[in-house]
């Protein structure tokens, strides 16, 4: 089995990401671009259609959760907003699943068609409850690519708050969802969870790994760019 990465553009769709993933995808460096259906314009659709990516819905619970959080609040202050609304049943499963089954819909109605893949905005379909929604909205509509890493989560930063919360519910949703699971990645990797390139390139392991960007932040589009040149050199 040869190494190989998937390299994947989240957030497509809002201000500030569209315009770099759009480069990005037009020079060939991204293989899949994540969409947000409620955000994305019709111009940005058609621009992003013309590239010939493979094109994924990008869930989220941004209308369920509310606006009390931004970009710039810590992993803990958003952990702590998103258990309240699980605490206060604002995020009970069924009203998830009706959630993002209206997303696809949504994404039906912009892009023509049902998106090649599914993933979520920060990870949120690994929380377990939401977990075998998550698999049971991909059965329903036969979307086979969804976003997991069937054997592990990779990086090389000795501590990161999120990936070690998704590294605990990725073992746990293995366990409990192994027999359900569609195709998807060997690994999963955040670039932000990537300390050093050129040791994450040295310890790659076989098989393929999905590496998740925002390109909205410009020193993660010039890492998937070094990225890219680098796999090539290695080929």
């Amino acid at each position: 089995m040869r190494k190989e990465l998937i390299i994947v553009a989240d957030d497509y769709g809002i201000r500030g990401a569209s315009a770099p993933i759009l480069r990005l995808a037009r020079e060939g460096v991204v293989d899949r671009v994540a969409v947000l259906a409620h955000f994305v314009s019709a111009e940005d659709v058609l621009a992003l259609k013309e590239t010939g990516v493979s094109i994924d819905i990008h869930l989220e619970l941004i209308r369920l959760l509310g606006r009390g959080e931004s970009e710039g609040d810590s992993f803990l202050k958003r952990s702590g907003n998103f258990l309240w609304h699980v605490v206060r049943g604002d995020l009970a499963p069924r009203l998830v699943r009706e959630e993002w089954y209206s997303q696809i819909e949504l994404f039906r109605e912009k892009f023509g068609r049902l998106p090649d893949g599914v993933n979520s905005h920060e990870h949120i379909h690994f929380f377990s409850p939401f977990f075998s929604s998550f698999l049971r909205v991909a059965d329903e509509y036969g979307i086979e690519y969804v976003r997991f890493g069937s054997r592990r989560i990779l990086g090389d930063i000795r501590f990161h708050a999120a990936r070690s919360v998704l590294s605990c519910l990725h073992g746990l949703n293995r366990l409990l969802w192994r027999e359900e699971l569609r195709l998807t990645s060997e690994y999963l990797v955040s670039v932000d969870w990537i300390d050093d390139m050129r040791h994450f390139i040295r310890h790659l392991p076989e098989g393929r790994t999905e590496v998740v960007a925002h390109p909205e932040r410009p020193h993660e589009t010039k890492f998937l760019r070094a990225l890219k040149r680098s796999m090539e050199k290695e080929g």
